[in-house]
């Protein structure tokens, strides 16, 4: 290039070429200042565009900042309504699953906006980076996605006051529900005590029943005594009338009659070393017989031992269960207690024998030491 000027110089007029030279290094001087004051309005636009970027970033790391503030709270309470959520699944699991699936959506919903929010956000620098000019244009879209955000922000908390209202809805409808059961359990327990006091109104019509079977009982069973009684007489008419066929055998024992039978044995008793005692007492409820009457019952005491015995030339099965009910009623009367009972007899039948022994009464046909 100065080998081209000094060329284009040296065909000049020598009178011209220093007056040309130095206005062209005039020129040149301009022109480099020129340049000069260019690059340095460059430079400051460059340091302006620089403090624009700083600021831009300053705003946008506040922003990102509040971002994360808000974005904590919002976790915070994702958290706290997701442990509420964990406590009631425990004991509601079935009628929330619906609801587990709803917060499922707004969790997903929050994903892909901060998906979103992040490609954004990358875009963003990309166009910071690449043009200065972009800012404006970055600015706008930031406020866009934090309004975007803002907005989402919102539908979130409107979810929550949302999903929070039907939860309050179904406590609600559990604790009427609950109400309902209460009342049902009442009225049932009220239906059994109903039905427990005519429980108890049947039990005491079937006592005041039974009562009168047993009175009616009573009654029979008395006219069945009086009948056995009517019996026992017959029986003991029957008796005296054998005693007179009977006499034969009674002769063995040294004895013709009933009173010198019964005599007879005492003697002899009373020779083998024991005491008889004839004791007579009056029955006035009429246990024995059926009807107030004298009774005569012989102890025979030995060794502080009482026994009960009866003798008689012949006995049946009526007079075996006179002498029981005799004993009986000697002991409760005098409160003391027979060892042994016995019938002295020539002759038992084998009906007598066993009502004997259901009674443990022993009979003795023979008397030995």
């Amino acid at each position: 290039m100065i080998e081209k000027l000094n060329k284009v110089f040296e065909k000049l007029p020598p009178e011209h070429r220093d007056t040309i030279r130095e206005a062209f290094i005039i020129l040149i001087e301009e022109v480099i200042n020129a340049v000069v004051k260019d690059n340095e309005r460059i430079w400051q636009a460059i340091e302006q565009n620089a403090k624009a970027i700083e600021e831009m970033r300053k705003t946008m790391k506040e922003g990102f900042e509040r971002q994360e503030k808000e974005n904590q709270r919002i976790w915070q309470s994702i958290d706290r309504l997701t442990n509420s959520i964990e406590e009631m699944r425990k004991t509601m699991n079935e009628r929330f699953e619906r609801q587990e699936k709803e917060s499922e959506k707004i969790w997903q919903a929050i994903k892909e906006g901060f998906e979103r929010q992040e490609k954004e956000n990358e875009r963003i620098w990309q166009a910071i980076e690449q043009n200065a000019k972009a800012i404006e244009e970055m600015r706008k879209t930031m406020k866009e996605g934090f309004e975007r955000q803002a907005q989402e922000n919102e539908k979130i908390w409107q979810a929550i006051e949302e999903m929070r209202k039907t939860m309050n809805e179904r406590f609600e409808r559990q604790e009427k529900e609950n109400e309902k059961i209460w009342q049902a359990i009442k009225e049932g327990f009220e239906r059994q005590e109903k039905e427990n006091q005519r429980i108890w109104q049947a039990i005491e019509e079937m006592r005041k029943t039974m009562n009168e079977r047993f009175e009616r009982q009573e009654k029979e069973n008395q006219r069945i005594w009086q009948a056995i009684d009517k019996l026992t007489q017959a029986i003991d008419k029957l008796d005296k009338k054998m005693d007179r066929k009977i006499t034969a055998l009674g002769a063995r024992w040294g004895l013709m009659a009933e009173g010198t039978f019964r005599a007879g044995i005492k003697e002899i008793i009373e020779d083998l070393g024991y005491a008889v005692e004839n004791v007579k007492f009056f029955d006035s409820e009429g246990y024995v017989f059926l009807k107030p009457s004298q009774i005569e019952i012989d102890i025979i005491i030995k060794d502080s031992k009482r026994i009960a015995i009866e003798i008689k030339s012949s006995i049946s099965e009526g007079d075996v269960s006179t002498f029981e009910r005799k004993v009986k009623l000697y002991e409760k009367k005098f409160n003391l207690k027979i060892d042994k009972k016995i019938i002295l007899t020539p002759f038992a039948n084998d009906k007598a024998i066993d009502i004997a022994k259901s009674f443990d009464i022993e009979i003795v046909e023979e008397l030995k030491e």
